[in-house]
């Protein structure tokens, strides 16, 4: 199918490559729900060459958009790289009021009322639907920007990004569909929402060759609420490690002196997709 593409309001926002956009309706759901998507593509994009592709969620803080809220600034993060040999299309799938329902995985979920680290755990009302938000981006959003983009469609150049609740559906996306994604970027994981004891018998009952040659890239604070999902990724953290994984497959990064904040996360994220896309081969 032909996009529709629109050129973005906010292009003046944007130092390098330019954004296109498009709505799509998210299919897997039977209510009609629409979505904006929002596509960067790098200023080396000509037509020809073909890239890798990071899908992210909560698209409208992927990018700058004209508010004052500030932002991941992916675009100037895959510019950071690009005399290291590295570039990429960035597809950011807008948030909406459903988000909460979309992004937590059915994980088993936390107890009602709890509190770590000081911080009750929020609730999301209703169950997830994260299997079908990702049957959407596997299924209706990627074979669309694999036929009107210059793509490298396989799993090795495929990556998938979010923080927050945006982190735990990276991490459970990759484990659903490594056959699509091999690259996530997991920074300050909701996991504090699921049961410890949950969250890694989900890895305990996993076939974890499905796995290979994956890389995770787990990013966290220990400020305020951030400091209450440190555990639960150590947790996870080790685990993989102990499943197999190596250092050239999981990076953790800890900043114990950082917040739940898009600067934060801004100032990580080149180092995670260097380590993701440009990281020692096998």
């Amino acid at each position: 199918m032909k996009l529709h593409l629109m050129p973005y309001e906010h292009g003046d926002l944007i130092p390098q490559g330019k954004i296109v956009t498009f709505e799509l309706e998210m299919t897997p759901y039977p209510d009609g729900r629409r979505r904006l998507i929002r596509v960067w593509l790098p200023e080396e994009y000509d037509g020809e060459r073909r890239f890798p592709v990071l899908y992210m969620h909560d698209g409208q803080g992927v990018f700058r958009c004209g508010d004052d809220k500030p932002k991941l600034d992916a675009d100037r993060a895959v510019t950071s790289l690009r005399d290291e040999g590295f570039s990429a299309i960035v597809v950011a799938v807008d948030t909406a009021p459903t988000r909460g329902t979309e992004l937590t995985p059915p994980l088993p979920r936390a107890e009602e009322g709890i509190v770590v680290h000081g911080f009750p755990v929020p609730r999301i009302p209703g169950e997830s639907t994260t299997d079908l938000y990702a049957d959407f981006i596997v299924h209706t959003l990627k074979p669309l920007i694999d036929e009107n983009f210059r793509t490298l469609p396989d799993a090795v150049h495929t990556g998938i990004g979010g923080i927050s609740a945006g982190g735990s559906c990276s991490y459970y996306m990759m484990l659903r569909h490594p056959e699509v994604f091999s690259r996530a970027i997991v920074f300050s994981p909701g996991f504090p929402m699921f049961t410890m004891e949950g969250l890694l018998q989900h890895l305990d009952e996993y076939d974890m060759k499905r796995l290979e040659g994956h890389r995770f890239a787990f990013y966290n604070g220990d400020q305020g609420i951030d400091a209450t999902s440190v555990d639960y990724v150590l947790a996870v953290y080790r685990k993989l490690k102990a499943a197999g994984f190596d250092n050239r497959h999981l990076m953790f990064l800890l900043d114990t002196r950082q917040a739940h904040t898009e600067a934060a996360w801004a100032k990580v994220l080149p180092e995670a997709l260097r380590f993701l896309f440009l990281g020692e081969e096998e």
